[in-house]
């Protein structure tokens, strides 16, 4: 009888030390993770401003008339557009432009009035405008988005 109680402190001083392990295992292992999670940040959702397709060109030059400044003409390139608007980029400071007219030629001579929605400095001495279209009539529009369709299909862009 000696024998098996011995026997069963054994096995029960072990099994103890076999629990207590795998509990401490289990919990170093909880906390490595939870300290390795990934911080989630919060970001705030940004809408994409973007309603219409866009073409990218790359340095197709226009001109910019402003009723806030009459005779005078800025000039500007096109970065992208599309039938709602038109980024570009220019030597010139428009402060104080809200609305104007962008004029360029892609097939057709164009002359669109719209609305400065963005501007930005950049550091190379370059201003960014993000300009949105106002008031097309609906057949600029579609001999634009055909013209801008057509181009985007081609191998070679502008």
């Amino acid at each position: 009888m000696g024998l098996i109680t011995n026997y069963l402190g054994e096995f029960t001083l072990a099994t103890t030390y076999l629990v207590v392990a795998v509990i401490l295992f289990i919990v170093i292992i909880s906390a490595v993770r939870f300290t390795a999670r990934k911080k989630k940040t919060i970001v705030p959702s940004r809408d994409n401003r973007r309603t219409a397709f866009r073409l990218s060109l790359w340095e197709h030059e226009c001109t910019l008339t402003a009723p806030s400044f009459p005779g005078k003409v800025f000039y500007g390139t096109i970065r992208d557009i599309s039938i709602s608007g038109v980024r570009l980029i220019s030597y010139e400071d428009l402060t104080g432009v809200e609305d104007l007219r962008v004029h360029f030629e892609l097939e057709e001579y164009f002359s669109l009035p719209g609305k400065i929605e963005r501007r930005k400095k950049m550091d190379n001495g370059l201003y960014d405008f993000g300009i949105r279209f106002v008031r097309l009539d609906e057949k600029t529009e579609q001999k634009l988005f055909k013209i801008l369709w057509d181009k985007s299909r081609e191998k070679v862009v502008l």
